[in-house]
């Protein structure tokens, strides 16, 4: 088109040398036609079309609580003697916390003991004078009966040591301590907090017209403002039996990983629920334009030449924008110089940007 458009100029300059009459209209082509010439061709950044992973999302605000918790207390009234943790500490079950002063029940517990000692001794002696008919039967009845009473009585001394010796119930992190040693512990007296936050539990509400959305294995993202807008990925575990008949929504319980233990109980997360995971065409929302309700990428072909094509949306994430129609995986589309170019034109691709991922390459 630019050979010809030159050859045109050339010609009406060698007519105009000649003394031949040119028409002023003709003038006028040939010369917007060496100014078309002359023009370079715009530079403009383009990006493939490209497909990846979208979903629809829901948004709620949950709260983080530990997936095991417990106060710390005694079952006794008895002194504060031994205090064997320090404030966050990680326990393993069974660890023990505190000790309680527990001197006489260890007395108490070594009596029973030697008494259960003494009636086995005793036990075997009448065995063998049952044996020659030396004894009645009754006595050895009578004795075996003591035996086991004195079971009975170190089981009992056992277990008021053990009330004083408070083990972990389950492995987690201890809290703050509350109390010092030599302190007079009574029962409902908080000594500190046990929890276990590996993982965490994360519990929302959801209206319950996504009711059909809910279901054990669907992924769910969490944002905690504390924490920088970290992001934090899990699943929902659980979906309450009953919706709230004033507010119409439903309780949710959800579990994220948190090996690290960067999330903490009570905490406030932004959580957004995952649904209708699909595989779509993407495009930075800067290759479109608007108009109306309408909108428009600028596709660019094998010619460089730009064609002005209308484009079905779908759901947007920041930056992203899921193309439904009008486009296929693999085209290319103008990211920078939208604004200076126009229908048909041929352009110089300066540059292509990488294509674009999806939401989220971990999201099935």
């Amino acid at each position: 088109m630019k050979i010809k458009l030159f050859i045109l100029v050339l010609l009406l300059l060698a007519l105009g040398a000649g003394g031949y009459a040119v028409p002023k209209y003709l003038q006028a082509r040939g010369a917007q036609a060496a100014a078309d010439a002359a023009e370079p061709l715009t530079s403009v950044f383009v990006t493939a079309a490209a497909e990846g992973k979208v979903y629809d999302s829901v948004e709620a605000i949950g709260t983080a609580f530990s997936n095991e918790s417990v106060d710390i207390s005694s079952n006794v009234t008895e002194v504060l003697r031994e205090i064997r943790f320090r404030d966050g500490q990680h326990v393993a079950e069974g660890d023990i916390i505190v000790v309680l002063e527990q001197r006489e029940q260890q007395a108490q517990l070594d009596a029973a003991r030697a008494r259960l000692e003494q009636d086995k001794r005793e036990l075997a002696r009448l065995e063998g004078l049952l044996a020659d008919k030396a004894v009645p039967r009754q006595d050895y009845d009578a004795r075996l009966t003591m035996l086991e009473v004195a079971r009975q009585e170190v089981a009992e001394a056992e277990a008021r040591v053990a009330y004083r010796n408070i083990r972990a119930p389950f492995e987690g992190v201890l809290g703050v301590r509350r109390i010092s040693p030599g302190a007079l512990v009574q029962p409902g007296d908080v000594i500190t907090t046990l929890d276990d936050i590996s993982p965490i539990k994360l519990d929302f509400t959801v209206p319950s017209a996504y009711l059909g959305a809910l279901r054990p294995g669907v992924a769910i993202e969490a944002v905690a403002d504390a924490l920088e807008n970290r992001v934090f990925r899990g699943h929902i575990e659980s979906v309450n039996t009953r919706v709230d008949p004033v507010t119409r929504s439903v309780l949710v319980r959800a579990i994220l990983p948190n090996d690290d233990h960067t999330l903490k109980p009570g905490l406030l997360l932004k959580v957004t629920l995952i649904k209708n995971a699909r595989t779509s065409v993407i495009l930075p929302e800067e290759t479109l334009t608007q108009r109306q309700n309408n909108h428009f990428a600028l596709v660019v072909g094998d010619d460089n030449k730009v064609e002005q094509r209308k484009v079905t949306i779908g759901a947007r994430r920041p930056g992203k924008v899921e193309i439904t129609g009008g486009l296929k995986k693999g085209e290319r589309v103008i990211v920078r110089g939208v604004n200076r170019v126009r229908d048909g034109q041929e352009v110089d691709v300066a540059e292509t940007w990488p294509p674009l991922d999806g939401w989220d390459a971990e999201v099935e």
